[in-house]
């Protein structure tokens, strides 16, 4: 018997699917289809490749009459509602009365019409109320409800309206989801799919009684990660206890595959032999990949508000900004020369050298650091960059392109942790903090403790850029008013 899950989402929800989707294993018995609330040009591609950098299951981005798969995401596009029938997606153009789309109510409402009892919904981080209605016409049907635990989510209020509904079988954290859906849905995975440790499971009688205790098949390769990491802490200094561990076992696990290994005990015997392994998996956790203007739309948004910011600055005043995470530097040039080339436009009526600008990126990978100093980038770094700033900041240099001096001379770097502080230890000394992709990796106490010492770092109006899939907590909200909430741009609250 197979099921059809809707999964609705809204604020937060990016989030949240990453994390449900990289605990979700394949069973062969559901198919998963998204409504996540986005604006008309949402970035459906993005959303897609975001989720399927993490997810263990295939994403795709649904169109009209496409047959659904088991064990497949689907995306239902920006500006469309989706429906399900006879196993395919529908799309067609949101009803009038439908403030935020996909709507999540009507995507429901079709699993629980044309899926009856083989029908389930889930209800993720989001504002407002949609999902309720649609949870209730699949609980009516007597399919299965879940909702993210209110505490848990980024923004509580489609899960919290589900559950005032009293339209929700189950209130879960979303590795609470994963575990259910794999305990009320066994099945077979796919050929040649194996769990984290490289064991199959294999469900037993036991494991499909509703009362059994649930046992993550994570927990033999969580006990091979917390070896590792204290091996690293040792052998590197650097302590990973903060990382989400689910991020670390699937970097572990890739590491394992491309050196051959299959167990813990293998990969133990491994780094006996060669000890600079343990350097090597520091560097995979680390995860320092970056390219020039990434997320071009959303670099947009900010040279907007930083031509504003600039034009209010005091004359002399250096512009300040800090670079956390910084990676290879991609990011840290990206910004200099946005900031150079406001400098040089006749609205703001200021020369570059009348005010400096000071850019620091800072990041604990010693080889990451050494290419942003060295300022030499291969031609694939450059494929969201302009053709005219290329040619424009930086100089030809054998098969890539080198820093030209006078963007160089913006910009330095130092190998430090993003947790002891800014760089100079000044409060009040940045008017940007740009930390894109770092804060998903971390536990969300950690992320709050980030966050904090962000709104310290940041003089009066001063702006925080993050990544496309991140998103601020209750805590963050609280320290930063939004710019331009979908692409992640913040103002420090006084």
């Amino acid at each position: 018997m197979t099921h059809v899950a809707g999964i609705g989402a809204s604020a937060g929800g990016l989030e949240a699917m990453l994390a449900l989707f990289a605990a979700v294993r394949p069973t062969g018995r559901i198919r998963y289809v998204v409504a996540q609330h986005m604006a008309k040009d949402g970035h459906d591609e993005l959303v897609v490749r975001l989720i399927q950098r993490e997810s263990a299951l295939p994403v795709v981005l649904a169109t009209d009459g496409m047959t659904l798969q088991t064990d497949t995401v689907y995306i239902i596009p920006s500006g469309k509602d989706g429906r399900v029938h006879n196993d395919t997606v529908a799309l067609c153009d949101p009803a009038p009365h439908h403030v935020s789309t996909p709507s999540v109510n009507t995507l429901f409402a079709s699993i629980a019409s044309n899926y009856r009892g083989n029908g389930i919904g889930i209800v993720l981080s989001g504002t407002g109320v949609d999902g309720a209605q649609g949870c209730r016409a699949i609980k009516a049907a007597g399919g299965l409800t879940l909702a993210q635990q209110p505490l848990e989510a980024k923004f509580d209020g489609m899960p919290q309206a589900a559950i005032d509904a009293h339209a929700v079988d189950q209130v879960l954290p979303v590795q609470g989801m994963a575990d259910t859906l794999a305990t009320r849905f066994p099945g077979v995975p796919a050929i040649g799919w194996l769990p984290p440790g490289g064991r199959m499971a294999v469900p037993t009688m036991a494991s499909i009684e509703p009362s059994a205790p649930v046992t993550r098949p994570t927990d033999p390769a969580m006990v091979e990660l917390q070896q590792l990491l204290r091996q690293v802490r040792q052998a590197t200094h650097i302590d990973f206890g903060c990382y989400k561990e689910d991020t670390l076992l699937r970097r572990l696990e890739k590491r394992k595959a491309l050196l051959g290994i299959t167990t813990a005990e293998a990969y133990q015997a491994h780094i006996r032999h060669d000890p600079s392994e343990l350097h090597a998996l520091q560097r995979l956790f680390l995860v320092s990949v970056s390219s020039f203007f990434r997320d071009r739309e959303s670099f947009a948004v900010l040279q907007k508000a930083l031509a504003d910011h600039l034009a209010h600055k005091p004359p002399g005043e250096a512009f300040k900004v800090w670079v956390p995470g910084c990676a290879s530097g991609e990011e840290a040039y990206t910004l200099a020369i946005i900031l150079r080339e406001l400098l040089a436009q006749h609205t703001i009526h200021r020369a570059a050298d009348t005010m400096p600008v000071h850019i620091t990126g800072t990041d604990l990978n010693p080889e990451a650091l050494k290419t942003a100093q060295a300022g030499i980038y291969r031609p694939a770094a450059f494929k969201e960059m302009d053709e005219q700033l290329l040619a424009r900041h930086f100089q030809r240099h054998g098969d890539g392109w080198a820093v030209h001096p006078e963007l160089r001379e913006c910009v330095c770097f130092e190998r430090r942790d993003v947790l002891s502080g800014p760089p100079g230890g000044n409060t009040q000394a940045f008017d940007l903090v740009s930390c894109r992709n770092l804060l998903i990796y971390m536990k969300t106490a950690l992320q709050d403790q980030l966050v904090t010492g962000f709104h310290q770092a940041l003089r009066v109006q001063g702006l925080l850029f993050i990544g496309q899939s991140e998103s601020l907590s209750f805590v963050g909200n609280s320290l930063f008013a939004p710019v331009n909430h979908y692409h992640r741009l913040f103002r420090k609250r006084p």
